[in-house]
């Protein structure tokens, strides 16, 4: 192997690494809201609060929540410069149709699979496809200009955070009781409510706010991406990014998760403003550890057996733990729970090893995933339409 295809494959060994971080990663976030309670989202103290448990939850809420969706769309930034960046034999309109075909595939199985079939509607996929369009279009301006662009997008998103109302609701019997309810209905409930739930949403201002989070970190993604830091930075330039993101972010999130704690969770915080401009440092963070961790060769073993098959079948493994947190704790299955905080990350670690082991046994037999192997074939046939189109119009028109 040459050193470049050494490279390249180092390279994307790193960005299959990242995804299985953020995929695993997704069920330690929305697993307090499925497996213990929807309330746990104004206020995490219902699950339990005791020294341990406030540990758990503070490591919860900094570390993972809401940054490992940010990972997400840091990568999808980086896998759209890999597919319609300008290369050698590779024109920039069958590229850029390619992309969009994939992108409207990627809208379609998050409305179809995630939003109808699995009553889930805080889909992301139908976000990243919309972001990535517009990521898209200003793709090939100046890799600092898309780094400053995502930086002011987070600027603009905390500034809409700090004039809104965060304060929570106090927490009465009844509400617990409804929640309980809610969770305890059947399958076809819960496809309704979901439609309903994404429905509202979607006609709302809410997904403004959401596409303008998820193409900030597309931008910094493509940015970082195009100056080398996923392939050609320093272990030294590496050390300081995780530094700085993780001082950063740590004493931003942290400080203010502590903060509101104390005073009761009178505020929320995953939508304190001071919570959305320490997100993108933790994800910058988590993006350098990894990326150091491949560069040691019993770190880079271990994640390669765990994280890196996850992270290739990444957008399967998203659908699967939305099915394990309908069928598992709801009742549209099994209705296992409410559990406490400690049996919540039980629960996450046990999906987590069940993922693992599902991708590497899958992995073995076949090239993909079977949710990327129909992307693919999505995209193939698309493209292929889109491909006898084109001529014929160029042939009317001559």
């Amino acid at each position: 192997m040459t050193p470049l295809a050494a490279a390249n494959s180092n390279r994307l060994d790193h960005l299959d690494v990242l995804r299985g971080l953020a995929v695993l990663g997704l069920l330690f976030a929305r697993f307090p809201t499925k497996g213990g309670s929807p309330i746990a989202l104004e206020h995490p103290d219902i699950l339990g609060w005791s020294l341990g448990e406030q540990a758990v939850w503070l490591a919860n809420s900094v570390m993972v929540d809401d940054a490992m969706r940010g990972l997400f769309a840091l990568l999808f930034g980086v896998s759209l410069w890999m597919m319609t960046g300008p290369r050698d034999g590779r024109p920039l309109v069958p590229s850029w149709s390619s992309y969009l075909v994939r992108t409207a595939g990627l809208f379609a199985f998050g409305l179809g699979f995630h939003v109808v079939l699995l009553a889930e509607a805080s889909d992301i996929l139908h976000v990243y496809a919309l972001a990535g369009i517009v990521a898209l279009v200003v793709s090939r301006l100046d890799a600092r200009l898309l780094v400053l662009g995502g930086i002011g997008g987070f600027a603009l998103l905390a500034a809409h955070d700090a004039m809104g109302d965060i304060s929570t609701t106090p927490v009465t019997e009844a509400m617990i009781a409804h929640a309980a309810s809610e969770q305890a209905a059947g399958y076809l409930d819960h496809v309704r409510q979901s439609v309903a739930n994404f429905t509202a949403w979607s006609l709302s201002t809410g997904i403004v706010w959401k596409c303008l989070e998820a193409g900030s970190y597309m931008l910094l993604g493509l940015g970082l991406y195009r100056m080398g830091a996923f392939s050609a930075w320093s272990s030294a330039r590496l050390k300081a990014m995780l530094v700085a993101g993780y001082t950063v972010g740590i004493a931003v999130c942290g400080g203010i998760a502590v903060i509101l704690a104390a005073g009761g969770f009178a505020e929320m915080v995953k939508a304190h403003f001071l919570t959305t401009l320490g997100k993108p440092f933790i994800v910058l963070g988590h993006t350098a550890a990894i990326m150091l961790m491949m560069r040691a060769k019993a770190p880079r073993r271990v994640l390669m057996a765990t994280l890196a098959p996850a992270g290739r079948m990444a957008l399967t493994l998203y659908l699967a733990g939305s099915a394990m947190m309908l069928f598992a704790f709801t009742g549209a299955g099994f209705e296992l729970g409410p559990f406490d905080r400690y049996g919540i990350a039980g629960m996450a670690v046990l999906g987590s090893l069940a993922l693992i082991a599902t991708a590497r046994i899958w992995l073995s037999l076949f090239r993909r995933g079977p949710f990327e192997w129909a992307l693919r074939r999505w995209t193939q046939t698309g493209q292929g339409l889109l491909g006898r189109v084109r001529p014929a119009r160029a042939l009317s028109s001559a």
